[in-house]
């Protein structure tokens, strides 16, 4: 007995043994060894009745805030000629000038949301650019002739009125700096005609740029995957708290329909531009006075800033510019602009533009791997851009230049930034004779080169003097680089 029972005790102790041996060493996963990964948590959100109705909610709440609008107007446009290469301005200069303007009539379609009480409604440019008359037609069927206000084509958008009506409901706008990827929204408008048709989908990416609105342009889009289609123009992209988070601008699809890219223009950009246009009757846009470019990888690496690094460096400052007052230099890589961080040029354009001139900015760079502080005192770029319109050499072509920035460059397949971009050509001047247009660029005056504007009014005002001016132009819609002479005082 005694024996068995020694037996028991034994084997008792040999098969704990056995399992400490296995829990302390072959059985923990964790001992001697990284944590192993784990599969996300599963979320299950359950729908108490208020997702599945949301976008119903919502949207039939927003539909009486959608207006349709209905665009008569004309343009000029040249006559079908013999010149077997139609507009271009190379070989229509040794052409000569054989093609007929004439007038044709237009009939553009698009939405609109109604912003305010006072009927203000806000679109796109395009929609109403070339109008002789707007028509707006709301959710009820009532319809009315409208006003405009005013637009701007550098952001694609425009402002019109109507008298106040009874019942008129408008809508309100979000926060569209708080809008996140994958969040929900609705889009209303006028697609291919069927007035009040909602869509619904998700935001797909935020902050993108497609260069469609040129060198001038400012762009910030909202790009989502509801269906946007020609007529939706104008419309609102609609969050599920029922506040306007973007004006749809745009689709980018081969065969003109929807493929799940369109763009919406943000709703904090068209709040500003609208309250300026509404106040104004134009858009007044901050000045800084600096030629900026993306810091590249390479550039990162070059000055010690991590291969993370987004940021903008300084090219070259416009002298006597509000930069150069405040002491910024050449070089300068800028870290932040009015307490905001700072990752690419389009951004910072955006943020100076939408600041209101005279206003006093704090503005971050970091110089010698030291990060100084600048107050910059914002300059006025309308009255800069008039200052160059009244140069000499500009009066002469009828036309305005800026510099060629490095972005500017990039996107025209330049290896360099050099000359200067024509951002404006006043109708019937000796550029527009010849076909030059905006977004051209002017890399000579006779056999001199120009890189900014002085040096090109001052090479064209000496051109002058012999009667015409010869250019080196790339022209932007071919891309197709040579000379052209302009005759003068015709």
């Amino acid at each position: 007995m005694k024996k068995r029972k020694n037996l028991y005790f034994f084997t008792a102790l040999v098969v704990t043994g056995v399992m400490f041996f296995f829990l302390g060493s072959g059985l923990n996963p964790g001992r001697g060894k990284a944590e192993e990964g784990t599969p996300v948590q599963t979320i299950v959100i359950k729908d108490e009745g208020g997702f599945a109705d949301a976008i119903s909610l919502v949207a039939n709440e927003l539909i009486p805030t959608v207006v349709y609008i209905n665009v008569t107007g004309s343009v000029t446009q040249n006559a079908p000629s013999f010149n077997p290469f139609g507009d271009d301005p190379f070989f229509r200069y040794f052409f000569g000038p054989q093609q007929q303007q004439r007038e044709v009539p237009v009939n553009a379609l698009g939405s609109g949301v109604i912003i305010g009480k006072e009927g203000y409604i806000i679109t796109n440019n395009h929609v109403v650019q070339n109008a002789d008359t707007i028509e707006v037609t709301l959710s009820d069927g009532r319809k009315r002739e409208a006003k405009l206000i005013g637009r701007d084509p550098n952001t694609d958008l425009a402002v019109v009125k109507i008298e106040p009506l009874p019942g008129m409901k408008y809508a309100e706008f979000g926060d569209s700096d708080s809008c996140r990827v994958g969040q929900w929204v609705i889009a209303i408008g006028a697609p291919r005609g069927l007035d009040w048709t909602v869509t619904a989908g998700i935001i797909s990416a935020k902050n993108r740029k497609t260069g469609i609105l040129g060198p001038t342009g400012y762009e910030d889009f909202i790009q989502t995957d509801a269906a946007i289609n020609p007529g939706n123009s104008g419309g609102p992209l609609i969050n599920l708290q029922g506040k306007v988070i973007g004006i749809n601008s745009l689709i980018v699809s081969a065969s003109q329909g929807s493929e799940g890219l369109g763009f919406a223009i943000p709703a904090n950009m068209a709040r500003a531009i609208s309250e300026s246009l509404i106040t104004r009757g134009k858009v007044i846009r901050g000045y800084m006075g600096v030629q900026i470019q993306d810091v590249t990888p390479e550039m990162a690496k070059s000055l010690k800033l991590g291969l993370d690094f987004k940021g903008v460096i300084i090219a070259d400052l416009v002298e006597n510019g509000p930069a150069a007052k405040a002491g910024l230099e050449q070089g300068d890589v800028i870290l932040t602009y009015d307490k905001k961080k700072v990752e690419d040029v389009s951004q910072l354009r955006n943020l100076v533009a939408q600041t209101v001139p005279g206003k006093q900015v704090e503005v971050t760079v970091l110089r010698e791997k030291k990060r100084l502080e600048f107050q910059l005192k914002i300059g006025d770029l309308e009255v800069i851009s008039k200052q160059n319109a009244e140069q000499p050499g500009s009066k002469i072509l009828g036309l305005t230049v800026s510099k060629v920035t490095p972005d500017v460059a990039r996107k025209n397949g330049l290896r360099r930034a050099t000359g200067v971009v024509i951002t404006g050509v006043e109708s019937g001047s000796a550029a527009d004779r010849v076909g030059l247009a905006k977004g051209d660029i002017i890399f000579r005056v006779g056999n001199k080169t120009v890189n900014d504007p002085a040096a090109f009014n001052r090479l064209v005002t000496e051109a002058a003097e012999e009667g015409e001016v010869m250019l080196l132009v790339r022209d932007a819609r071919s891309g197709r680089v040579g000379y052209i002479v302009l005759p003068l005082g015709r």
